[in-house]
Order: C-alpha cells, then sequence, then structure tokens
C-alpha cells in the first residue's frame, strides 16, 4: 500500500514549526528562495513550451500548479545555482489545479508549512517568492485582502505583485512559512491575486485523478493547439464532448478548434455551451467576447465584455475585450479608456498595449506608438518580437539613430539571428547606407527570416536605391511569388520594372493595382508615372492627377504635373499646380517657376 503523502512529507521536513516571529525580507528571501524553484516545460523536440514556478515540499517532492504542465512532454526543475533537473508528475488534483512533483535530484530545502488554524488574517503581511517573468526567482510584498470563494474552495487574497511565471510560487507569511500556491491565472486584478491554500498539499494523492483517459485528453488537447491542427484537436474535442458531455473544458477545445479552422459559428455554439455548464468561469466569458469581435459583431462583443466587467470590475481581460470591441465600434476615445484601465489592473496584458498602438497609429501619433512598443520591451524584454515592434515604430517615425541604439544592445543571439539581421538591414537602409543594407537583407534570407517575403522586399528597395535594377526586380519577383496577394510587394515591382526599362509590365501591374485598390494615392501615383514614361501622357497625366485628387500633399507630383502641363501648353493649369507647390514646399516651386513659367514670361511677344 502506498504510504499516506503527508507522512512522508513529515518525516522529510514539512512540519508545523514553533513560532519564530517576523523577519526582514532579505533575511526571509534569502531563506525562502531554496525553497523556490523555476519551472520549465518542454514539448517532444525540447522546444520550450513556458515556464512557471514549483514549491518544495519535502526533500525530491514538490508542488506547482497543473495547468502549465498540460500538453508539456517534459518538465525541469532549475536549481539555485543554475543546474538543470528533470521531474516528473507525481500526482494531480485537477479540480484544484495542483500537481505534486517528485524530482530526486532537485536541490532544494522545504519551505515550513504555516498552522491552518487561525487562518491568516486580512491585512497580514505576505511575500510571493516566484520566477515572475522568467526572471528567476524574486520577493514581492503585499497583504491578505481576503478569503475568496472560488469554485473549488476557499482561496487566499493577497496584494504582492505576480506576473506570468509566478504561477505555482510560494506565498508565506512574514515568519517565512507557506500559505498557498500562487494561481496567477486566477488573478482578478493587479492588486487582488490568488492563491490554494497550503493546507490542499495534503490532499493532493487523496485526490489524485483517476481518470486517466481524461487526462490523456488533457495533455493532447494543447499539444495539438501548439500545432496549430485544428482539424484533430477538433476531432479530440469530439470525443471528449461525447464522452464528457458535461465537461466544460471539452466545450473550451472544441471553441478552440473552431477557431483554428475558422468556423466562428461553431466555435460561437461552442463557447455558449461551455457558458452555460461554467458560468463563473472567465475564460468563458472572454472566448465568447472574442469570437464575437472576430466576426466584427462589436456591439455584441462590447455587451459581453460588459456583462463581465459588471460582475467582475477588477477582471483586466475583460476591460482588454471591452476596449476591443469600442475599437472596432470606432469609438477611440471609450477604447483608449478600456485599454488603459486593463493596464492600470495588469500592465502584462499585452493586447491592452498593443490597442492603445494601434490607436496612436490610426491617429498618426508615432511618439505614443513607440511609447506603446517600449512599454512592452520593458514589461517582457524576452520576447523578440516585442523589440521588433519597437524597431519598426522608429523607423516608421523616421528616427534611424534610435533604432540602431536599440539594436546595438541586442544580445548577440538575437542581433545575428535572421529577424535581427533583417531589422538591422532595415535601419541601415533608413541611414543612408543601401550596401551595408543589401548585404545584411542577404544574410538574414540565408538564415530563413519570419517574413520572408518582406526581407525579399526590403532587399530589391535596396537594390533600387543603388540603381541595380536587374537585381532589385529579381528580389521583388521573389517576394510577390512568396505572397502575390500582396499589394505592397506587387507595388514595389512595378516601381522597379518602370526604372528598370520593362514599362509596359509596371504598367499592367499598375493598372491591376489600382482596380483593387481605386482610393489609393500611392498606386495612382506610380501609373501615371509608369504610363508617362511609356509615352500615353495624357492617360498619365489623369492618372497623376487622380493621385492627387486623393492627397493633395504631393509636392513631386505637383511639379511633374507643371512640366506635363507645359508641354501640352495648358498655362492656366500650370499656373494653378506652382500655387499648389509653392504651399507644399516654396524651394521647389522656385525650381519649379523658373523651368516652366519664368522662360514663358520673358519671352518677347
Amino acid at each position: 500500500m502506498k504510504r499516506p503523502f503527508l507522512t512522508a512529507s513529515l518525516a522529510a521536513g514539512l512540519c508545523l514549526c514553533a513560532h519564530a516571529g517576523p523577519m526582514a525580507p532579505t533575511t526571509l528571501f534569502a531563506d525562502a528562495r531554496h525553497g523556490v524553484l523555476t519551472l520549465h516545460t518542454l514539448a517532444q523536440d525540447g522546444t520550450p513550451i513556458g515556464s512557471a514556478s514549483a514549491v518544495a515540499i519535502a526533500a525530491g517532492r514538490f508542488v506547482t500548479l497543473c495547468g502549465p504542465l498540460d500538453g508539456s512532454d517534459s518538465v525541469r526543475l532549475a536549481n539555485a545555482d543554475g543546474t538543470i533537473v528533470s521531474a516528473t508528475i507525481a500526482a494531480r488534483d485537477s479540480e484544484r489545479n495542483l500537481c505534486l512533483l517528485s524530482a530526486p535530484d532537485a536541490r532544494a530545502r522545504a519551505l515550513t508549512l504555516a498552522p491552518a488554524n487561525p487562518a491568516p488574517r486580512v491585512g497580514a503581511r505576505v511575500f510571493a517568492v516566484s520566477n515572475a517573468l522568467g526572471f528567476g526567482v524574486g520577493l514581492t510584498e503585499g497583504v491578505i485582502s481576503g478569503v475568496g470563494r472560488g469554485d473549488r474552495g476557499e482561496l487566499l487574497q493577497f496584494s504582492a505583485p505576480v506576473s506570468p511565471g509566478s504561477e505555482g510560487g510560494a506565498l508565506v507569511d512574514d515568519e517565512g512559512r507557506l500559505l498557498g500556491i500562487i494561481d496567477y491565472r486566477q488573478r482578478e486584478g493587479q492588486n487582488v491575486n490568488l492563491a490554494a491554500p497550503a493546507a490542499w498539499i495534503a490532499q493532493i494523492e487523496p485526490r489524485n485523478d483517476a481518470d486517466g483517459a481524461r487526462q490523456a485528453l488533457r495533455d493532447r488537447a494543447p499539444r495539438l493547439a501548439r500545432a496549430g491542427d485544428g482539424a484533430e484537436l477538433g476531432r479530440l474535442a469530439d470525443d471528449w464532448t461525447r464522452l464528457h458531455p458535461d465537461d466544460a473544458d471539452g466545450w473550451l477545445w472544441r471553441a478552440l478548434a473552431s477557431d483554428q479552422q475558422g468556423d466562428f459559428t461553431a466555435s460561437e455554439q461552442a463557447w455558449r455551451r461551455a457558458a452555460e455548464l461554467a458560468p463563473d468561469m472567465p475564460l468563458v466569458a472572454l472566448g465568447l467576447a472574442d469570437v464575437l469581435l472576430r466576426q466584427q459583431r462589436f456591439d455584441e462583443a462590447r455587451a459581453a465584455a460588459e456583462t463581465h466587467i459588471a460582475a467582475n470590475p477588477e477582471y483586466a481581460p475583460a476591460w482588454v475585450m471591452l476596449g476591443q470591441a469600442q475599437h472596432g465600434l470606432g469609438a477611440a476615445a471609450a477604447a483608449e479608456s478600456a485599454y488603459r484601465k486593463a493596464i492600470s489592473l495588469d500592465p502584462w496584458q499585452t493586447r491592452a498595449h498593443q490597442g492603445l498602438i494601434g490607436l496612436a497609429s490610426q491617429r498618426g501619433d508615432p511618439a505614443a506608438a513607440i511609447e506603446g512598443w517600449s512599454n512592452l520591451v520593458r514589461l517582457d524584454p524576452s520576447q523578440p518580437q516585442l523589440r521588433w515592434g519597437l524597431v519598426e515604430a522608429l523607423l516608421l517615425a523616421q528616427q534611424g539613430a534610435r533604432a540602431h541604439a536599440v539594436l546595438a544592445r541586442l544580445p548577440a543571439e538575437l542581433a545575428e539571428s535572421a529577424d535581427g539581421l533583417f531589422w538591422r538591414g532595415a535601419t541601415a537602409a533608413l541611414l543612408g547606407r543601401p550596401q551595408a543594407a543589401t548585404e545584411l537583407f542577404h544574410a538574414s534570407l540565408a538564415l530563413g527570416p519570419s517574413e520572408p517575403a518582406r526581407a525579399w522586399t526590403a532587399l530589391g528597395k535596396a537594390y533600387y536605391v543603388l540603381e541595380r535594377f536587374p537585381d532589385a526586380i529579381a528580389a521583388l519577383r521573389e517576394a510577390v511569388r512568396i505572397a502575390p496577394d500582396d499589394a505592397d510587394h506587387r507595388y514595389w515591382l512595378a516601381v522597379a520594372l518602370k526604372s528598370g526599362g520593362h514599362v509596359g509590365e509596371a504598367v499592367e501591374i499598375d493598372r491591376e493595382l489600382v482596380a483593387e485598390h481605386p482610393d489609393d494615392a500611392n498606386v495612382w501615383r506610380q501609373l501615371g508615372y509608369a504610363l508617362v514614361t511609356a509615352g500615353t501622357t495624357p492617360e498619365g497625366t489623369a492618372a497623376l492627377e487622380r493621385s492627387l485628387a486623393l492627397d493633395p500633399v504631393q509636392p513631386r507630383v505637383w511639379n511633374a504635373l507643371m512640366m506635363l502641363y507645359r508641354h501640352a501648353g495648358r498655362d492656366a493649369d500650370v499656373v494653378r499646380a506652382h500655387t499648389h507647390l509653392r504651399g507644399l514646399d516654396a524651394t521647389m516651386a522656385e525650381r519649379a517657376y523658373l523651368a516652366t513659367i519664368r522662360p514663358h514670361e520673358a519671352r518677347p511677344r
């Protein structure tokens, strides 16, 4: 017979010790640090999936949350000295989301268990010891703010800040004794965080989930979702809901499978069924709002988000959904207010930051967009795509020197990565170094950037600046081959073709673009230039005029029209175009005046 886990734990060091008195935070951390390890989950090929925390409760025994483990193929713990050891799941209390790990080679000191009675008082000082944001085990301070009744029982509410990676960490009192296991996913606000009571630890083995078949579903579903296999995930979810029709998790995976397959109607139906089974589960409410957003049913999404906020006003993801709904409805001020509320509750709500960035871009505010990306990088510098977003925002704002400074601070593995080389090339191009840019783009393409078509177009544009038109055309043709429906790649191919002597093909592409995008001033401008180059001057002039009707702030086009009007003998139009140009670029207007108007004024009558 298996020896009860609590008895084994007491023998190994988990104990109810005599009152020792409050400790200074530095002393407390030095002691508790050895009882909390960083947890890493990996896929079968060794690819990292995520990181969390695990608390030592006996020799070779740890407790953490089950959620981060689902779908992983292996689990690793990092000792305080950085060495990595393997861990296995010894028992699983799925209902309470607590898992027991076995890691015989781990070096950790079991934390002392706080007495269950009396329960911690509201206002009592507590500390969160966890692997926040994957930066290693750290310490934050707060107080017990209440005992909340959750769907799994009594949960401890506390105010010590936690963040992704904190899940599975230790909530300790001011004597360093273990009060609870941090459950980051259950947070309802930045200052109202939750932990499973430490008393539940002894119940993990007795409550061990004996339903191995259902656990196999739990493990396989995240793997399929991660691989993007919506069809197979759908088949798994169908089996799940058939065998366990009252399990909300099965319907949740059914909804996500439908999302991956683009069937938003089926996804909505599954979310609604999950909501019937688990009306208090925040993830379900947000999933329903999200699928409404995907269908651009913004009014309904707003109503769903507002309903959830009314019941859970400090749940940050609901405010994000409200912001996205308002954003979709064109209510920019209301969207910004909702996004900022979400961030005030939880600074790690990346979709709220991205929403603010989107609003900034819409109103032409590059400074706010740069600030948004900078905030995201500060929150999670481990995510390369956030750094690339910041660099792109700086380049769009023509701040090449700042973009270069950001890239210069990259660690070598990022700077020499395919995407790092691409953004270094883009920055070199903006700084007027096209030759260096071509070399960096080639190096990026050799390694396989995340957006190869974009890299080929960037290479083609750099060759264009160097007037190496055959090379530019070849690079841009490759971009169009990879992404034939992307108008930007075709646009730049047409530009290079025109300058490289292939005017007929350029005109053909430009005609296609204006048919697809009749309200885009840029494509009308390029069609006009190509037609004029091909000798079809009247039609080219009309195309340039159409471009200016859509966007009159184009001094070079007004300058070109002055020349065309002069050759056509349209004197009044020359003067009209000059008047417009003078309001945009006085220097260019003076040169155009001397070339097109002054000679005719000085001609003897």
